[in-house]
């Protein structure tokens, strides 16, 4: 793995796209300590579990035939038993992926009651995931809005259409990623096709070109669709927020970093290097430093252009 080089990759839990040194990690921090809680979390349960079933081996053993049968599991949904079932659920509240059933399964297999039990009382839990096609379809455009715009509020996408459609966020991100599956994906873009954008891109920026002739022209050069040539651009200015930590350019590496960017879109083709790693090898720049310098600077154009 060459030093400082980053790969962007989407997070399979959240969806967010990533910067990560490794390409075979596929959770982003943000999702990393959630995860970890989760796995955690399971794994003190099936502990539990087996230590439960190791105690109770030895009462089997001394339970006698003529000891009275155990009793039955409850068959009715009582106060009690609904309160135990929604405190069981609680960890598995924004497990986004795990599917219902599953979820069912383990909470009755727990608490040693009937599974139809655990539906019912999670039925408006349900339910609140159960949104009307009309939502769906409002979530999906607000979404595809944003990248268009190349916007992101400041709570965020899709907390922000959460909020704004009084659905829950969860709702959200497991529609998104249903309606994303449909998609073209970008990293179907190879790195010529990629660097052509770009570069038109800004050409685009400086000729006041609206974005939406850009797209069609671009998809029609890749092959591709609108939509995917919105989610590149989109892209190369998502995680400005994940770079806080890292420092900021001077004057006089901003203007030299800057300047080499000016002559990478001013090539024919992209060079062998990644460009962050080309550009700090030019200027002395760390490749961090690097990216958020062009991250900012792609920002800070498309706030001076107008459509």
């Amino acid at each position: 793995m060459n030093k400082g080089l980053n790969f962007r990759i989407e997070c399979g839990e959240c969806g967010r796209t990533f910067l990560s040194p490794d390409r075979k990690k596929n959770i982003c921090p943000r999702c990393a300590e959630k995860v970890a809680e989760r796995e955690e979390w399971r794994k003190k349960k099936k502990a539990r579990e087996a230590l439960e079933k190791k105690r109770e081996e030895p009462k089997k053993q001394a339970v006698s035939k003529a000891s009275p049968p155990a009793p039955k599991p409850p068959v009715f949904l009582t106060d009690e038993i609904k309160e135990r079932i929604f405190n069981e659920f609680e960890p598995y509240r924004h497990q986004e992926a795990l599917p219902w059933r599953e979820i069912h399964r383990a909470i009755a297999k727990n608490m040693k009651i009937a599974k139809s039990l655990v539906g019912e009382a999670l039925k408006d839990e349900r339910k609140k995931l159960d949104i009307p096609k009309e939502t769906r379809q409002e979530i999906i455009r607000r979404y595809h809005e944003y990248v268009v715009r190349i916007e992101r509020p400041s709570k965020g996408r899709r907390k922000t259409i959460a909020g704004d459609l009084g659905i829950t966020y969860r709702a959200v991100v497991v529609t998104l990623r249903n309606w994303k599956k449909e998609q073209l994906p970008v990293k179907d873009l190879n790195r010529e096709q990629r660097f052509r954008i770009e570069k038109s891109y800004f050409q685009a920026l400086e000729a006041r070109r609206p974005l939406a002739d850009l797209a069609q022209e671009m998809a029609r050069a890749t092959g591709g669709s609108p939509l995917q040539i919105f989610r590149f651009l989109d892209l190369i200015h998502d995680g400005i927020e994940r770079l806080k930590k890292v420092p900021d350019a001077t004057f006089e590496e901003r203007k030299v970093v800057l300047s080499a960017y000016a002559e990478y879109l001013a090539a024919d083709s992209p060079p062998e290097p990644f460009l962050h790693n080309l550009i700090a090898a030019q200027t002395g720049v760390t490749p961090q430093t690097v990216h958020k310098t062009l991250l900012q600077y792609r920002l800070d154009r498309l706030r001076e252009a107008v459509f």
